[in-house]
């Protein structure tokens, strides 16, 4: 069950619209296949097509549905093995990236991890914008990767987090699996010590995965 504890700011929009569709869509009350239209979405909850749009958009984000250009998109079946394979994957890949950025980065680097991590984390404890905070968190995990120094890591890695970054960290939280700030990536990556660093990603991809995966599997 997720809990959802008080939040100092109000739920935008876009958020309202997206929170909703995604319970009707894990709940099943959204059948797959079925087409979401956005000017019926914007009548339906009383907003405009801008905020239809970044709620879609970000269902799609999160791979329950597929665009389908401007007009809206199509409910997607779930495939929970695959996500959770998906989710193994990610791991695998970003504990062999973060341990070798507590390797290899220099000052610089670690500087402008520094600054993405906080931000991230400001914005997610803000939770006023969907979009720029999913931007921003794919934008962190794909620093860390190109840091590493090996490319393939970060090619691997760059689909998955189109899949499984999700975009409702900031309302949808779990208090019985506390999350894992980035911050706290960052200053285990700043010890130099790389099995400190790995157990830091490990914890907060875990925590992403087992909330995701209760999300889908019980709504």
């Amino acid at each position: 069950m997720t809990l959802h504890p008080p939040n100092k700011h109000p739920v935008t929009k876009a958020q309202r619209i997206f929170l909703d569709l995604r319970s009707k869509i894990l709940s099943g009350d959204l059948t797959p296949e079925r087409h979401l239209t956005l000017r019926p979405i914007a009548e339906t909850y009383g907003t405009g097509i801008n905020a239809a749009s970044e709620a879609v958009k970000a269902l799609a984000a999160e791979g329950l549905v597929r665009l389908e250009g401007k007009a809206g998109a199509r409910i997607l079946a779930r495939d929970l093995s695959r996500i959770r394979g998906d989710f193994i994957l990610r791991l695998a890949i970003e504990c062999e990236t973060v341990r070798r950025v507590a390797e290899v980065a220099d000052d610089m680097q670690l500087a402008a991890l520094k600054r993405i991590a906080g931000h991230v984390d400001a914005l997610f404890a803000e939770g006023d914008s969907l979009r720029e905070c999913r931007d921003l968190d794919v934008q962190f995990h794909d620093t860390l990767a190109s840091f590493s120094g090996v490319s393939q890591l970060r090619e691997a890695l760059a689909p998955l987090l189109d899949r499984l970054v999700c975009l409702d960290q900031t309302t949808n939280r779990n208090e019985e699996i506390p999350g894992q700030k980035h911050m706290e990536v960052f200053e285990a990556i700043e010890t130099r010590d790389p099995n400190h660093a790995v157990e830091a990603m490990r914890m907060h991809l875990e925590h992403s995965m087992h909330l995701s995966l209760a999300e889908l599997q019980f709504g």
